[in-house]
């Protein structure tokens, strides 16, 4: 198994990752099937350059984490963690905390980072542990967060303070 970052050339299967994990998961990815056929190529080859990809000894592409930094001022010193998948198949072979690891360790050479957040499904019990795994801590619920279809899901949000 490689972790490793793909050139924007790549953005495609980015994409069609992306779709699986929301064809899987559709609770957790805030972007519908509908809208991601309306995003434009450069918005894709825009979002890959943060994203980090779990890719099998044969070439197979069946995991993903990212992360982006806040542009306003007043938040720059926070990190965002998104995007983190890893297709069911490949589940519980340490995938994700391999994948989240990368993306941490990325995030902490960036020295105006301070604190590392993410949102998470609150019935994503093998995600919240993944997450306390790797040292983030449950901050705060928000009720109906996302709603798919008819049906409203709570969210965690989790964060991680840096040692800087």
């Amino acid at each position: 198994m490689k972790i490793t970052k793909f050139p924007v050339s790549n953005w495609l299967d980015y994409k069609n990752l992306y779709m699986e994990s929301i064809a899987n998961s559709p609770q957790a990815f805030l972007w519908s099937k509908e809208e991601i056929s309306s995003k434009e190529d450069s918005e894709w080859q825009d979002r890959i350059k943060n994203m980090f990809f779990a890719i099998t000894d044969d070439g197979k592409l069946v995991g993903m984490a990212g992360f982006y930094c806040e542009e306003k001022k007043k938040l720059a010193h926070i990190a965002n963690i998104v995007r983190v998948y890893v297709s069911p198949e490949y589940r519980g072979k340490g995938i994700g905390k391999k994948l989240l690891l990368t993306v941490i360790e990325n995030i902490k050479s960036k020295p105006e980072i301070k604190k590392i957040q993410l949102r998470v499904i609150s019935t994503q019990t093998s995600a919240c542990n993944l997450y306390k795994s790797v040292g983030f801590e449950k901050v705060g619920k928000q009720k109906m967060a996302v709603k798919v279809d008819d049906h409203f899901y709570d969210q965690y949000l989790m964060e991680m303070l840096l040692d800087k």
